[in-house]
């Protein structure tokens, strides 16, 4: 028969091994899902370049005007609603 402490050692021990597998785990899914270089699995750092940089206002482009914008979707909301025959 199994003593206290021998069944507590063995439940640690299979709490310890199923900790590993689910570790083993994440880390096996976090490198075969990334399409591109990111931040680290354990580091986190995040890596500088173009992607994270913010756009200069001046190389933005204009939007149009809002009375503009405003007739546009009136426009395209009655041709929709003619075209349901509403």
């Amino acid at each position: 028969m199994l003593t206290l402490i021998e069944v507590l050692t063995l439940i640690g021990a299979g709490a310890i091994l199923a900790l590993i597998c689910v570790l083993f785990g994440a880390f096996i899914m976090f490198r075969g899902t990334r399409a591109a270089p990111g931040p680290g699995f354990f580091t986190g750092a995040v890596p500088k370049g173009q992607v994270f940089s913010i756009p200069d206002a001046a190389d933005a482009a204009d939007f149009p005007e809002m009375e503009k914008a405003e007739a546009s979707v009136l426009k395209r909301t009655e041709q929709f609603l003619k075209t349901i025959g509403g």
